[in-house]
């Protein structure tokens, strides 16, 4: 268990070690929630929206609840295992006495402590000051952060899959940026899913992109019954356990496929 608290501690100083850098992105935090209060306010105002199943207000603590989770729940584990893959490190990794996949938990939660207090708590603190409005709905604050804390776990399988493909493309950033554009899109990290076409809506049942974000925020931001909550969860757990199998399967093809190439 040390072993894996002291890769904690590795994500977490790796982050925080250029202080430039994260002092950089968490200005780009600030102007990004800062356009996206007037982007929204603008469109209500001049009466551009015409798909409205939420008020500015709910739209407007929706938004800014979407980027404080995302602040947490942002990884760098396919850029991780892309580089270990490229640079031949993966051999020397596999036959450390350590899990591969737990090592690679434990440094991105590490990385996670550091983004919670370098930009969570600090974004958060700002939105407490200048938002009239209460962002989270309180009655359900423990079940939004369980929700996170699910939505966590299938943004670390589904970053795993991808990171994974590396071992048959070598190069996978191409399909991440690919994949990472429908992923923000479908997640509703930039736009609440309520407020899309019905028939994209329905295409976005299939995916699991809408259980990272769009699920735990709408649970934090807005009042639901509990038939609504136990589905919501429901669609967490079997996404969490689906990309948890893949990850498993994937993982097994791919030492196989490394070791046949000699390491």
């Amino acid at each position: 268990m040390k072993k894996y608290m002291d890769y904690i501690g590795i994500g977490f100083w790796e982050h925080i070690v250029y202080k430039n850098a994260v002092i950089a992105k968490l200005f780009s935090k600030l102007l990004y929630l800062y356009f996206q209060y007037h982007i929204w306010t603008a469109l209500f105002t001049s009466n551009s929206l015409k798909n409205r199943t939420l008020d500015q207000d709910d739209t407007l603590r929706y938004v800014m609840t979407a980027t404080l989770v995302s602040s947490l729940l942002e990884c760098n584990i396919i850029e991780r295992i892309n580089a270990q893959i490229q640079s031949g490190n993966i051999a020397t990794d596999l036959i450390r006495p350590v899990n591969f996949k737990k090592m690679i938990f434990a440094k991105s939660f590490g990385d996670t402590l550091a983004k919670g207090l370098c930009y969570f708590l600090p974004l958060t603190i700002v939105l407490y000051v200048t938002f009239s409005l209460p962002i989270v709905s309180k009655g359900q604050l423990i079940i939004g952060l369980a929700s996170v804390l699910l939505a966590y776990g299938i943004q670390f399988f589904y970053s795993l899959i991808i990171g994974l493909l590396a071992f048959w493309l070598i190069v996978t950033w191409p399909i991440n940026m690919f994949l990472n554009a429908i992923y923000k899109l479908f997640s509703g990290i930039w736009i609440p899913l309520s407020m899309f076409p019905d028939t994209l809506y329905r295409i976005n049942l299939f995916f699991p992109f809408r259980a990272i974000y769009s699920i735990p925020v709408t649970i934090l931001t807005h009042r639901m019954d509990d038939i609504t909550l136990f589905r919501s969860f429901a669609v967490q757990i079997a996404w969490l356990m689906i990309l948890w199998i893949s990850s498993c399967l994937i993982w097994r093809m791919g030492r196989r496929k490394i070791c046949v190439q000699g390491g």
